[in-house]
């Protein structure tokens, strides 16, 4: 009794998963599908996979930028130059470095392609230098002060520090 209760369960339970499977239209992967929607949901992926590559890449160069800077200042000052910082001017995007009165150093990243800008500014602050990683478009405002920290223009987003970038152990 017992296995003719266990071979009727197992025939019921695979006639439902038949009967799932038939309703189910089962589609061919992305990469073989016909049409040109499949063309522009992979150049899609493709452009967000080179956006979060140039972030990871600009969130390295500018967090390097506000290290160097803020050890710079308690050095002497801030430095105007790349290479004395330590840091390689990238090959993809045009690099623009202001020093304002040793008050001051900014670091804009402007990629060749996107419009997405990416900005490092550093402030000494009551003698403390203060810094900021920031992405947006446009031309940044001004860089307010929140809770004693240096924040980021109206409009522009913070950039993902170093930490969020590693693979967690």
């Amino acid at each position: 009794m017992a296995l003719a209760f266990r071979l009727g369960l197992s025939t019921l339970l695979a006639l439902i998963g038949v009967a799932g499977l038939v309703q189910l239209s089962l589609q061919p992967p992305l990469a073989s599908r016909p049409g040109d929607s499949v063309s522009v949901v992979l150049a899609d992926l493709e452009a967000q996979e080179a956006l979060l590559d140039q972030r990871q890449q600009a969130t390295l160069l500018l967090n390097l930028f506000v290290g160097a800077q803020i050890t710079r200042y308690f050095w002497g000052g801030f430095s105007g130059y790349l290479e004395v910082l330590g840091i390689e001017r990238p090959r993809d995007m045009k690099a623009e470095l202001k020093v304002e009165d040793q008050q001051s150093a900014q670091l804009r990243l402007i990629p060749r392609t996107g419009q997405e800008t990416y900005l490092a500014r550093v402030e000494a602050i009551e003698g403390v230098p203060r810094g900021v990683v920031c992405r947006g478009e446009g031309t940044p405002g001004a860089f307010p002060i929140q809770a004693d920290r240096l924040a980021c223009p109206p409009g522009w987003r913070p950039l993902g520090s170093l930490r969020r970038l590693r693979p967690s152990p």
